[in-house]
């Protein structure tokens, strides 16, 4: 499971955008202060911080963001997750928090990448919007938060459909395939709009970190001719060794006010892990499997079953 956030994340990046394309950006508002971590919870699988910088504002001394330097300068915004078990089930709950708090909240319940049910609150959209898988279907439920209306609709489930908090752990078991240069075809559910589009993801490049450490920049983009003239391709640094996604480069879910209008943003958001659980490499002072800890500084490693 990379993140299973991400990116990201990406029926958050799609909503509203087809509707809303074109919109012009405005000047940012004030930034907050960087967001606190809360205390560690020995239930966590997961836990990961972001720092959210728009493109239209981007600090110039932060130029090797994505090449997993270090960016001093306060963000625009704040991305938190925590995963953990629940039941045979991993349930995450991701937050996008704005300068005037927090504006998106997904919450999902998954199952070896696949997911089970999904629920996104957007204060921005004033959108309530719901998934549940079920007997071979997806049923969708919007409610408008404002006036309490409220539409459903069903759809038949297809192998590869996912949400923000999935997609990673959808694709990671084709991590080598994409490093040899495979497509892997995802069906990404996008809840307000109650259906979902086909993208590709796929590595367009290797890099380096400023510390050398390889990395596989993926990129993923839509199918269709339509969505693609709407939705520009999204970029997902990774490092292959550990499975962490690092940076990413693309249409957020968050979104900047200006009056009583919210406005789509690019970005580039750095991560930070603080738990992680479900590295690619599993590391062991003693290679004794049935004693596996995770972390850089033991004495060798063993890859991940």
């Amino acid at each position: 499971m990379l993140g299973r956030f991400s990116v990201l994340l990406l029926s958050l990046i799609l909503s509203g955008s087809i509707a809303e394309a074109g919109k012009k950006h405005t000047q940012g508002v004030a930034p907050v202060p960087a967001l606190k971590a809360q205390a560690v919870k020995s239930d966590l699988l997961l836990e990961i911080l972001g720092n959210i910088y728009p493109q239209d504002q981007f600090p110039a001394e932060c130029s090797e963001l994505l090449k997993g330097a270090p960016c001093a300068a306060r963000p625009f915004g704040h991305f938190h997750i925590e995963s953990k078990k629940d039941g045979e089930l991993v349930y995450s709950k991701t937050t996008f928090t704005a300068p005037e708090g927090d504006q998106v909240i997904e919450q999902s319940w998954e199952k070896d990448g696949h997911v089970k049910k999904a629920m996104i609150e957007n204060r921005a959209l004033q959108k309530n919007s719901e998934l549940e898988v079920k007997d071979g279907k997806v049923f969708y439920k919007v409610t408008d938060m404002r006036d309490g209306s409220s539409k459903t609709s069903s759809d038949e489930w297809e192998e590869n459909l996912v949400v923000p908090s999935t997609v990673m752990s959808y694709i990671r078991p084709s991590f080598k395939e994409l490093g040899d240069g495979k497509e892997v075809r995802i069906k990404v559910a996008v809840l307000d709009r109650r259906e979902s589009y086909t993208f590709t993801m796929k590595k367009i490049r290797d890099e380096k970190t400023i510390d050398g450490e390889q990395v596989m920049v993926l990129q993923m983009a839509p199918v269709s001719f339509i969505v693609k003239a709407l939705v520009d391709p999204m970029s997902f640094y990774v490092k292959p060794r550990t499975g962490e996604l690092y940076a990413f480069e693309g249409k957020s879910a968050l979104r900047r006010k200006n009056g009583d209008q919210y406005q789509e943003l690019k970005v580039r958001t750095a991560y930070e892990y603080k738990i992680n659980t479900f590295n690619q490499v599993q590391v062991t002072k003693t290679c004794d499997s049935s004693s596996m800890i995770f972390g850089k500084d033991a004495k060798c490693e063993v890859k991940a079953q």
